[in-house]
């Protein structure tokens, strides 16, 4: 309610200055690639187009094009029909010049644009287009693009990054050669539990469940047994009933009832045992502990159960002894820039807990949005979580990231909040599923959305003649002349370190937090503070900050005023007793341009979150440098765990990729006790030589002490609907899940590469085996929309071969153009290709949902 009263006003107030485009029509904006490497290896050179499918003629004084762009428009854009600026950020407008031609209802226009580094695939056209229509005396129309249409990569577009590159783009034969060592295995054979348990036996048997289960369990494991319940009756009926016993040494098995109880063990373990003659036990050290082993009944269940209730489930007759590799287990979720709805929130957790992870990084703050209420600053959500066109950023933030022109939660991935309900709510329902919620306040970078804000709130009490009211909160030295571009080009996303109003508003906000946790019964162990990408230039002409400096003896640089910051909010944290984490920077200082561990910072009790590894960048070992020097980490190198990364590159595969590419096998092969065994290639494609780690440092006793577990990042720039976070999640989340819960793979102990590659390949054909055969149609009944791998596929000799990543889909393929369906002839094996013949193929899941389809 509260946002729609919100936006009732928003769109009251737009109505007095804008006039909005309904029923006005459209002005269609293309973008097609020319040439990479344009002129010089750091810019490229595409093309945009408009349509003017409108009712309004344009003429060189009449309109402007705002849009965003993950490039920088270059100086010198090669043209004299419009000029092109960036106004911050990824936010940039493009006007007319007098000889702008004019375009007319059904014209098309031409021109270039240039901007910097490169294009690989769709995600680098422009986004979130719109025009404003000026009129002479009247009201502005604000009149959105739609999606870009982004025009077929040309063939000899070199899609690389610069003449060193040498990362091939994707190809059919390319995919081919890749899963070429793949088999598809005996399901018999296979791991019936995932992620890989600690010890699982088969014995000969099977156990029936039906309607007639009931499930007994220990008085204090209610909240485990309302979710089986509840499981059991999307499988079985309403007939699932519940019997709570006080008694722990209750011993009363049979046939007809699944024992859910507590024994000593270590934290998260458990024994699940499925027999004819007792019936299914599930033993925990923990209420955590049985939630899992209730997990691993649920996935021994066929996939075919729960699309409808059923009358019986025979399942395989096991003994699952199990525990967690680590006892961090994340996804991290950025909900900033893009925003996604409570109700998506809930499905995220409910599929993470499916996976035993049990930690959710929840990344609510950042540049482009604040998302969760903060009741004594309400202008944090009544500005700073909404994206729009605007003039001064009083009412609310500059679009960005494709969010389009209008302020509201129903238009575009820009704006919204939870409620303080809604965010109870969450943290209730990841409780349930026994997952820790970690907040993440991005700061001091990385916070321009609460500046802005408190920008607001300034201004309006110093209207108001409240002066200290006014300054109470304020983050921002309006006497700073500091110019710096942060890493999303930003010049005003810092909050000022020096001044004591930031560090109210830092109290203010932890106060908060601390009581939506206590009235959702949540723990609230850690806060994310971020400390990340504070740019290199801020506060270094500030009046206050120049003061602080001056006024002491241990901090003496604006370098120096990162740590501390950091000091500063972690004592903050350590009156709720909160333990402070951040990324890797907040463990580390500047020492000749690089980062290394801070040891002054060790006691502050931080724990670094730990991303930049990029092989062939220089701070590949600098996770093992900071575990070393005692800090705990948590692993989440962008070379393996960034899955907003784009799977591959194939220019219609969209997602970043300044880090390189993500899929499930990268997740997969994940080593981190020894990040050299899972090193390939370099961001170029070149192999990573041992060189590489000359003089790195190795993992100690202490660091390996130090690693508290591993966690995925999903940065929201990109991921704009849903269903773009379920494409980049899945399947690539189960290379997490098997790393961060399973054991160690035996092959990662293996010091003889080729002896190494050889047992991980074998592996990861039982991998993929089990994911294309149970996990898949498991995500297919869960109505999941995952990414379908492309199929490998080559016509050599006359003959069409193919393949695909995970056996278990269905390849299907037409030989007369036409694109593949549901029905059409299936590929098994080799087919001869006729003259004239022009194959196409796709892959299908049981349920019928397809890949792109694949031209040869």
């Amino acid at each position: 309610m509260k946002i729609q009263k919100f936006f009732f006003i928003l769109l009251a107030l737009a109505v007095t200055v804008m006039s909005c485009s309904k029923d006005r029509g459209t002005i269609g904006v293309s973008w097609q690639l020319v040439q990479n490497q344009y002129k010089t290896g750091s810019q490229h050179k595409g093309e945009l187009t408009f349509t003017n499918n409108s009712k309004y003629t344009l003429t060189h004084r009449n309109w402007e094009f705002y849009f965003s762009w993950f490039r920088s428009l270059v100086a010198d854009q090669e043209n004299d029909i419009v000029v092109s600026r960036t106004l911050n950020g990824d936010y940039n407008r493009i006007l007319p010049t007098e000889k702008f031609p004019g375009l007319k209802p059904g014209e098309s226009v031409t021109f270039p644009l240039i901007g910097t580094h490169y294009a690989l695939n769709l995600t680098d056209a422009p986004s979130g287009g719109y025009f404003v229509i000026k009129r002479l005396l009247r009201k502005d129309i604000l009149l959105p693009a739609g999606e870009t249409t982004v025009l077929p990569f040309p063939s000899d577009a070199a899609l690389r990054r610069s003449e060193a590159d040498h990362l091939p783009a994707q190809t059919a034969e390319l995919r081919y050669k890749e899963n070429e060592g793949l088999q598809t295995l005996d399901p018999a054979g296979l791991s019936p539990v995932f992620p890989t348990p600690l010890s699982l036996v088969r014995k000969s048997g099977d156990v029936t469940l039906s309607e007639n289960i009931d499930i007994f369990y220990y008085t204090s494991l209610g909240n485990e047994a309302a979710y089986l319940q509840e499981r059991l009756q999307h499988i079985f009926g309403e007939k699932i009933l519940k019997y709570k016993f006080r008694s722990p040494d209750f011993g009363n098995y049979n046939h007809t009832r699944i024992i859910l109880n507590l024994r000593e063990g270590d934290p998260e373990s458990y024994l699940l045992n499925v027999d004819p003659d007792s019936g299914v036990q599930i033993y925990g050290a923990d209420a955590a502990g049985v939630f899992y082993g209730i997990q691993s009944l649920l996935s021994l269940m066929p996939a075919s159960a729960a699309t409808a209730p059923v009358g019986t489930v025979v399942l395989p007759r096991v003994r699952v002894e199990d525990a967690p590799r680590f006892p961090y287990r994340g996804m991290h979720l950025d909900v900033s820039r893009s925003f996604h709805p409570k109700a998506k929130v809930l499905r995220f957790l409910d599929l993470m807990a499916t996976y035993k992870l049990n930690k959710l990084h929840f990344h609510i703050t950042d540049d482009e949005g604040w998302r969760v209420e903060i009741k004594a600053l309400p202008e944090l959500t009544q500005l700073g979580a909404f994206r729009g066109h605007t003039k001064d950023e009083r009412d609310h933030l500059q679009p960005a990231l494709g969010s389009g022109p209008f302020a509201d939660p129903n238009s575009g991935n820009g704006s919204g909040y939870y409620t303080r309900e809604d965010f109870i709510e969450i943290l209730q329902f990841a409780n349930s599923r026994h997952i820790e919620v970690i907040p993440e306040i991005d700061m001091p970078g990385h916070i321009r959305s609460a500046i802005k804000a408190m920008e607001s709130r300034y201004y309006r009490y110093m209207d108001a003649g409240k002066p200290d009211s006014a300054n109470m909160y304020l983050l921002t030295d309006f006497q700073d002349t500091s110019r710096f571009s942060s890493a999303q080009r930003f010049n005003d996303n810092t909050a000022n370190p020096c001044m004591e109003s930031t560090y109210r508003f830092v109290d203010l906000v932890i106060e908060e937090l601390v009581t939506l946790y206590k009235a959702a019964d949540a723990p609230l162990t850690t806060l994310h503070i971020g400390g990340d990408e504070v740019p290199r230039g801020a506060f270094t002409h500030s009046p206050v900050c120049r003061a602080f400096l001056e006024s002491q003896d241990t901090y003496r640089s604006p370098g120096e005023l990162h740590k501390y910051f950091t000091r500063r909010v972690s004592a903050l944290l350590k009156k709720h007793a909160i333990h402070t984490a951040g990324w890797e920077e907040v463990a580390c200082m500047n020492e000749d341009g690089h980062r290394e561990p801070d040891p002054s910072l060790v006691n502050e009790g931080i724990v670094a979150y730990i991303w930049n590894n990029v092989w062939g960048w220089g701070a590949e070992d600098l996770g093992y440098r900071i575990a070393n020097t005692g800090f705990p980490i948590v692993m989440l190198n962008a070379t393996n765990f960034y899955f907003d990364f784009a799977y591959n590159r194939d220019p219609d595969e969209p997602g970043l990729y300044w880090g390189g590419y993500s899929d499930t096998r990268s997740a997969w092969e994940f080593t981190p006790l020894d990040i050299t065994k899972c090193a390939e290639k370099t961001l170029l494609g070149d192999p990573v030589l041992p060189a590489l780690f000359d003089g790195k440092e190795a993992l100690t006793e202490t660091g390996k002490r130090n690693i508290l577990g591993l966690s995925s990042a999903l940065w929201s720039e990109n991921l704009r609907t849903w269903e773009d976070v379920e494409y980049k999640t899945f399947p690539k989340v189960f290379g997490l899940a098997e790393r961060a819960w399973s054991p160690q793979p035996e092959w990662a102990r293996i010091e003889d590469k080729e002896a190494r590659v050889a047992a991980r390949e074998s592996d990861w054909n039982i991998f993929v085996n089990r994911i294309g055969q149970f996990e898949l149609p498991r995500l297919d009944r869960l109505g999941v929309k995952y990414r379908i791998p492309l199929p490998g596929a080559v016509i050599e000799d006359g003959v069409l071969k193919a393949n695909i990543r995970f056996p278990g889909l269905t390849l299907r393929y037409t030989t007369d153009g036409s694109e593949p369906l549901a029905n059409s002839k299936e590929y098994t094996n080799p087919v001869p290709v006729r003259s004239g013949e022009t194959i196409r193929i796709a892959a299908f899941t049981g349920t019928g949902r397809s890949s792109r389809v694949v031209d040869l």
